[in-house]
């Protein structure tokens, strides 16, 4: 699995190869596009992922995931919070 910041699995993305995007983390938040907010702030703390975050879920984090395509990106973020324990 391929752990984007936002709590998406990259490897299972639909824009994966229709896109040839190698994920936040191999393109430093310069996905297919543009420039990721989300990383950028995520990365800016040190963390490899949101779930790290003490302010999880942040505002523009939940804009983020509700005009996104990808609903379960809040399910893996806490998913991936638990593992990091």
């Amino acid at each position: 699995m391929i752990k984007g910041k936002c709590g998406t699995d990259c490897s299972a993305c639909q824009f994966k190869d229709k896109f040839h995007c190698g994920g936040c983390h191999n393109q430093n938040g310069k996905i297919f596009w543009g420039e990721c907010d989300i990383y950028q702030c995520a990365a800016s703390k040190g963390f490899q992922h949101c779930g790290q975050c003490k302010e999880l879920p942040c505002q523009n984090l939940t804009e983020f995931i509700a005009n996104g395509h990808n609903p379960n990106r809040m399910a893996n973020l806490l998913k991936w919070k638990d593992e990091d324990q």
